[in-house]
């Protein structure tokens, strides 16, 4: 994905992560907040500058923008900013969608 243009494109990665967990956990076990925490922080729309730029441009992030307010989230720089509001935007959206697919009753 080249990188993501609109909530509707946030939404389907965020199912992919979702789907993802679910059957990691039904598979091997674990945790499946740990699993959507780290597929979020380790998606190329968190770690490239550019991709979190053009998410934070172009989807809703004002729950994790709250989210981040209520924990007195301080940044380093501007790209700091864009990947950490990334990371939170997908981890929330992927949460939503683990809820909406079931959540801990399908895993």
């Amino acid at each position: 994905m080249d990188y993501i243009k609109n909530d509707y494109e946030l939404q389907q990665l965020a199912r992919s992560i979702a789907e993802e967990a679910i059957q990691e956990v039904k598979q091997h076990g674990g945790d499946h907040y740990e699993f959507i925490d780290q597929a979020a922080a380790n998606s190329e729309h968190a770690i490239y500058t550019y991709k979190a730029i053009m998410l934070c441009a172009n989807c809703c992030t004002a729950d994790a923008e709250e989210m981040l307010d209520d924990n007195s989230y301080r940044f380093d720089s501007f790209a700091h900013h864009a990947s950490i509001l990334a990371e939170v935007t997908i981890q929330n959206a992927a949460l939503q969608e683990f809820y909406e697919l079931g959540g801990e009753v399908a895993a």
